[in-house]
C-alpha cells in the first residue's frame, strides 16, 4: 500500500478555493478551527470523488491514502498521538490499566487462572485445527494468524470496563469474550461468498460448534462477516472473522476511532464532538469498501438474535 504524501492533502489555499472561503493563515482561534475542519472534510471529500469515477476496488486503493491522511488530521486534531500511557502495572497482586482501569489482587488472579486455560486449548487444539482447514483452500488467505491470541492486558482491560459497566464478576466477564482467541480469512470480493460458506461448512466438520454469526455487510461502521465457536470438549469460545482484503484493511484503519469511541468515559461538548466526528469517519470509510457478490445471502445466526 502506497505511503501518505505531503501532496495527497489539499492546501489551505486550495481547500479555501474548495469552500469559497479564505485560508487560515491570520484567523483568530476560532476561525482557524473552522478552516482546519474544512480542509479535513475537503480532504475525505477528495477520496469520494474519486470512488465515482473508478471501479469500486479501483476506488478503493486510491482513496485509501486519503484516507489515511485524514485519519492522520483527526488524530492531531484531538491530540490523541500526544497522550502516550503508561503500561500497565502489577502491584502486590492487583493490575493497574491504561485509563485508569484496575483489578484487585483476587479478580486479577481469577483472570490469569482463566486466560492460561483458553491459551492453552488455543495453541494446542484450535490453532492447528485452524491451519488444517486454512491449507485446504489456497486461493483465500488465514490473516494475522500471529495474532491469534489476545493479549493478556487489553483482556484485562475489556472485562475491566464490563466489571465497571455491567457488574459482572471477573469470571463472568471472561466468559462473555470469545474473542481471546480469534482468527481471520480473506477472500476475493468475487469468490467471498462461496468461500465464506465453505469455510462455515468446514468449521463444523472439524467438530465446532457454531454459537453465533453476524452478517455486517449492510453496517454503516463495520463491513464483514464475524462468527463466535465452541470447542466442545474444553468448551472455549473463539472468533473467525471474514473479510475482503478491502474490508480488513478498512477494519484495521479504522480500529483505532473504535477504541476510542469504545472508552470513552465522559460526556462533555468536547468528547461529544470527538465521537459525532471518529463516527462520520468511519461511516466515509465504510461507504467505500467494495460489496461482495450476493453476500446477503448469508443469514445470521441464530435468526434475528444479537
Amino acid at each position: 500500500m502506497e505511503g501518505i504524501h505531503e501532496t495527497d492533502a489539499p492546501s489551505a489555499a486550495e481547500t479555501a478555493t474548495d469552500r469559497g472561503k479564505p485560508a487560515p493563515e491570520g484567523l483568530p482561534e476560532t476561525g482557524r478551527r473552522v478552516a482546519e475542519q474544512r480542509m479535513y472534510w475537503a480532504l475525505v471529500d477528495r477520496a469520494y470523488a474519486i470512488a465515482r469515477g473508478s471501479t469500486a476496488l479501483d476506488a478503493w486503493a486510491e482513496a485509501v491514502p486519503k484516507l489515511q491522511a485524514s485519519w492522520r488530521l483527526l488524530k492531531e486534531k484531538y491530540g490523541r498521538e500526544e497522550q502516550p500511557e503508561p503500561a500497565p502495572q502489577a502491584d502486590g497482586g492487583s493490575w493497574r490499566g491504561k485509563g485508569g482501569r484496575s483489578l484487585d489482587a483476587a479478580s486479577n488472579a481469577e483472570i490469569d487462572l482463566g486466560y492460561a486455560r483458553i491459551r492453552e486449548v488455543g495453541e494446542n487444539v484450535i490453532g492447528p485445527a485452524i491451519l488444517r482447514l486454512a491449507a485446504e483452500d489456497p486461493t483465500r488467505t488465514l490473516a494475522g494468524f500471529d495474532r491469534r491470541i489476545k493479549g493478556v492486558d487489553r483482556l484485562k482491560e475489556k472485562i475491566a470496563d464490563r466489571m465497571r459497566s455491567k457488574g459482572r464478576s471477573a469470571t463472568e466477564a471472561l466468559a462473555q469474550i470469545s474473542d481471546v482467541v480469534r482468527f481471520t480469512f480473506t477472500y476475493d470480493e468475487t469468490a467471498y461468498t462461496d468461500g465464506v460458506r465453505k469455510d462455515l461448512e468446514r468449521l463444523e466438520t472439524a467438530g465446532f460448534t457454531q454459537v453465533e454469526r453476524r452478517n455486517t455487510w449492510t453496517s454503516d461502521q463495520y463491513k464483514g462477516i464475524n462468527t463466535q465457536w465452541l470447542e466442545p470438549q474444553s468448551g472455549v469460545r473463539f472468533e473467525v472473522q471474514f473479510h475482503t482484503q478491502a474490508s480488513l484493511e478498512a477494519k484495521e484503519l479504522t480500529h483505532q476511532a473504535y477504541e476510542r469511541i469504545r472508552t470513552v468515559t465522559e460526556s462533555t461538548p468536547s468528547t461529544e464532538r470527538e465521537t459525532a466526528e471518529l463516527k462520520l469517519f468511519q461511516d466515509r470509510v465504510s461507504s467505500v469498501i467494495p460489496i461482495p457478490p450476493r453476500v446477503s445471502d448469508i443469514d445470521d445466526y441464530p435468526p434475528g438474535g444479537h
